[in-house]
């Protein structure tokens, strides 16, 4: 089912053109992911698919009251895919921690079992807002 493109005033055109571009986006991170030399850079570039990708579903505008963070407004935008905001956001710390370049060690399986899940995160999203279109 495509998402309402029509956000606070813009036209449906220009927001369905941003949502495109942030999933063209999300594409090239989750790219960059596969390419991944190390774990850490695989985790890293497959979460920042996933929070690109979760972007090009929200409403564009001004911030509302409450938590701004993409996984919040994911989930009281799209409550069907809060269960999918809850187990990504559950890795904020971890890509947080890994991008600042603290000590933190990112397992091989846990990181390609995650770009796994983050692929199955992107197709939703790509269906969501019908990417590919109509198939017949």
């Amino acid at each position: 089912m495509p998402v309402n493109t029509t956000f606070g005033g813009e036209s449906a055109a220009r927001s369905r053109s941003v949502a495109l571009g942030r999933v063209g986006r999300a594409e090239l991170h989750r790219g960059l992911s596969i390419a991944a030399t190390t774990p850490g850079e695989r985790f890293l570039e497959a979460y920042r698919a996933a929070r690109t990708a979760a972007g090009a579903l929200l409403a564009p505008g001004p911030r509302r009251r409450g938590p701004s963070d993409v996984w919040h407004r994911l989930a009281a935008e799209h409550p069907d895919l809060g269960e999918w905001a809850t187990v990504l956001r559950g890795y904020s710390r971890l890509a947080a921690a890994v991008e600042d370049g603290l000590p933190r060690t990112v397992d091989p399986g846990m990181a390609d079992d995650f770009l796994w899940a983050v692929g199955r995160f992107l197709d939703l999203v790509d269906d969501r807002l019908g990417v590919l279109g109509s198939v017949a």
